[in-house]
């Protein structure tokens, strides 16, 4: 029981040390990045995929400020709203 669990243990490390560098290097099993590109990346590519690779990372960077601007207007509303029932219940037992 103890070789077999042996063996195993060897090849759990083993498996790992093959896989680790394609995960270190931000490649995923299907080839796709798993980080976005960097700037270093994006200034390889030819003048008319860099500018199309840049109007996609404004209008991500737009989306993301959207997004976030929306929930935080949200989260606002939200405190506002449970403040305001709060005061009401601490009226009604006040009251009683």
């Amino acid at each position: 029981m103890k070789k077999a669990s042996g063996l195993i243990a060897a090849g759990f490390v083993s498996l790992f040390m093959v896989m680790a560098p394609a995960h270190a290097g931000g490649i995923g099993h299907s080839g796709t990045y798993l980080t976005p590109p960097t700037w270093e990346m994006i200034n390889q590519l030819p003048d008319e995929q860099r500018a199309k690779a840049m109007d996609i990372e404004a209008k991500m960077m737009h989306m993301e400020m959207d997004y976030q601007q929306s929930v935080s207007q949200m989260e606002m509303k939200h405190e506002h709203d449970m403040m305001e029932m709060e005061a009401q219940l601490f009226d009604l037992f006040r009251k009683h």
